[in-house]
């Protein structure tokens, strides 16, 4: 999971590199903490 879009009523959101690691690391820090995920497994993460 490199590359990160971010959508906010359907408008994409432009971020820069700095923007885009932060949301990625965040994602990242929640999703490690669920039960059963395997963060190496994740190829796609969409919150609708």
């Amino acid at each position: 999971m490199t590359e990160i879009e971010l959508y906010v009523k359907g408008k994409k959101i432009v971020m820069n590199q700095f923007a885009g690691k932060i949301v990625k690391d965040v994602f990242m820090a929640v999703l490690s903490n669920l039960k059963d995920v395997s963060l190496d497994r994740i190829t796609k993460v969409e919150v609708t």
